[in-house]
């Protein structure tokens, strides 16, 4: 594992991208997709480590702001340069993981446990 964990840049993106894509999923089950996330981040090569987290930062910023859930939901939707692979991987770690645990899951996310 990583020395220096990316859990405070990532796990608030990846809570609040749930949020938008998966509403109906619990808050318990949020947290742990979200350290599912956090861990295979953290275990990324050094460089490539280092270039997500290069665009955590800011995006963690983003989420902080009283209309981060609207400006994620219109970055799923317009893929920006890197900020849009950034969405995407967080994205396929997610519902990796959702649909890996809770096979009958709804696209909304409800009827998962």
């Amino acid at each position: 594992m990583a020395a220096q964990t990316s859990r405070a840049f990532v796990r608030p993106f990846t809570q609040c991208l749930l949020g938008v894509d998966l509403p109906g999923l619990s808050s318990s089950q949020r947290d742990q997709v979200s350290e599912f996330a956090v861990y295979h981040v953290d275990e990324l090569p050094s460089v490539l480590r280092l270039g997500c987290n290069i665009i955590a930062i800011p995006m963690r910023g983003v989420v902080a702001l009283p209309i981060g859930s609207n400006v994620i939901a219109w970055l799923i939707r317009h893929p920006l340069p890197l900020v849009g692979e950034y969405v995407r991987m967080i994205r396929s770690l997610a519902y990796t993981y959702v649909w890996e645990q809770w096979p009958d899951t709804l696209p909304d996310g409800s009827g998962a446990e």
